[in-house]
């Protein structure tokens, strides 16, 4: 099974950051023979294709990394998501989500906004909110289990 998980990366803080060790944690022990896409993984292409074309321009760069991101949202068989730091890219990613009909799974903290565009357009997702990282483990296992 493939999963991606979409959430903000250059925007997003340390706290937010770290959270993605935690979603890759509970993935790996829930779904066996998973190929796993986080947030790490696609700024990680993006420094790849800095170092392999060192004459691209930022745009170039920036659409060789778009073009790869939402490849992987095309690929995947489920997209969890993690609401509680947006981005503008996790929008675009969750736009192609819904173009294909893939399975997502919203996370979000407790008091986090939520767009009315992602209930509206999910409205029969699931939607999984905590109050602390304890919380979104165990719920998370349970419905991935």
């Amino acid at each position: 099974m493939k999963v991606f998980l979409a959430g903000a990366v250059s925007s997003a803080d340390k706290k937010q950051l770290e959270k993605y060790n935690l979603y890759r944690k509970i993935i790996t022990d829930c779904i066996k023979d998973v190929e796993l896409t986080v947030p790490d993984d696609i700024w990680e292409y993006r420094m790849t294709c800095k170092q392999e074309k060192p004459k691209a321009s930022k745009t170039e760069i920036d659409k060789m990394m778009v073009d790869y991101d939402l490849q992987c949202v095309r690929d995947s068989d489920l997209v969890i998501c993690d609401l509680s730091s947006l981005s503008t890219g996790m929008g675009l990613e969750l736009g192609v989500a819904h173009e294909r009909g893939k399975r997502v799974i919203f996370c979000y903290e407790k008091g986090t906004s939520i767009s009315n565009m992602i209930t509206g357009a999910y409205s029969s997702s699931t939607f999984i909110e905590y109050s602390d990282l304890k919380q979104l483990s165990i719920k998370l296992r349970e419905f991935l289990k």
